[in-house]
């Protein structure tokens, strides 16, 4: 009998048994002892940890897409790096993708085949955050540091980079700022808004509420949004900030449609360093995320959890680097 013919029988998911099986909080009392007699009366087959021990999970989350998907290869790289750690450290990695689904994808995993989880949280939302409380197994959150939650968890040090990214602009002489945000919500985005609008004041910087337009973070409808304020004949700073990378380039192709130089007329910059970062025109200053490091530490902190029950609640934020190209250059008036 597989654990979810079980499942079925006890009239609960696949998760729930999971929990019992790993003898986790979740499962009230009584449902614990009816799935524990139901274990016992067909022989349930409880699998060594040990035969799983080398089994990881990838849960790569998406809501609507737009951030996951849409932003050129940024999740994919972190991926890609996870994928490649777990084969040199003899990991088997299995994906599993849940679209905006994600109560029914947690209760229909079985837990007992696998010793680690990642779950991509670039999408999660506050609101879905009880719904990891659940997981039997160790696992850490990636790209959303899951503030008021207790779990392990990597991001990227969005504040500090935000800050080091106005200064940049500062440092070049630039007065007035104007902020490229995205119409989309993310925890990285709130962050990367509290740190502007602090940085800007701490600096000095002439942000006008009008400058700020909210642009939904893909290549096409940040261009398309763009042009809709343009349109209106709005005035324009001398720098901008945008959420990411790809939100610069869409208002960077609206803007240049509308005859405005880059960077002689404004300076632009991004944040991701993603890969039409450098090819577009003209290529685009950012801040550059680690993101092949990000895989790395991610893999380490998941199996530090799962050889040590210890090892959580463990939030972790990384650092990047400003990447100086075309499209920002010393403010001229």
């Amino acid at each position: 009998m597989t654990l979810k013919e079980l499942a079925k029988i006890a009239g609960v998911s696949p998760s729930t048994v999971s929990l019992v099986l790993n003898n986790r909080v979740g499962v009230g009392d009584a449902k614990r002892r009816e799935i524990l007699d139901l274990l016992e009366k067909y022989n349930f087959n409880i699998p060594k940890k040990s035969g799983f021990d080398k089994n990881l999970m990838f849960l790569k989350y998406i809501r609507h897409g737009m951030i996951v998907e849409e932003n050129a290869g940024f999740i994919s790289t972190i991926m890609d790096s996870i994928e490649a750690e777990c084969r040199n450290e003899g990991y088997n990695l299995s994906i599993i993708i849940s679209e905006n689904c994600l109560e029914n994808t947690l209760q229909n995993i079985d837990f007992t085949k696998f010793s680690g989880l990642f779950v991509l949280g670039t999408e999660l939302d506050a609101t879905s955050y009880p719904l990891l409380s659940k997981i039997p197994i160790p696992y850490i959150v990636i790209d959303n540091i899951m503030p008021g939650f207790n779990c392990n968890a990597i991001s990227m040090s969005n504040e500090e980079m935000v800050h080091r990214a106005l200064c940049h602009l500062a440092a070049m002489g630039h007065k007035s700022i104007g902020y490229l945000k995205s119409s989309a919500k993310s925890q990285n985005f709130d962050e990367r808004a509290f740190s502007f609008r602090n940085t800007a004041l701490e600096l000095g910087l002439d942000f006008d509420e009008a400058h700020e337009f909210l642009l939904e973070p893909t290549l096409l409808h940040s261009y398309h949004d763009m042009k809709e304020y343009l349109k209106k004949g709005v005035s324009l700073p001398n720098c901008f900030f945008a959420d990411n990378d790809t939100i610069a380039i869409g208002a960077i192709k609206a803007l240049k449609e509308y005859k405005y130089k880059i960077p002689e007329n404004v300076s632009v910059m991004g944040f991701d360093d993603i890969h039409f970062a450098e090819i577009n025109s003209p290529s685009l200053s950012t801040m550059s995320v680690p993101k092949k490091l990000i895989g790395f530490t991610a893999l380490k902190h998941l199996h530090m959890a799962i050889e040590n029950k210890d090892f959580c609640n463990v939030k972790t934020k990384i650092g990047g680097e400003i990447i100086v190209r075309l499209s920002t250059q010393p403010c001229s008036t």
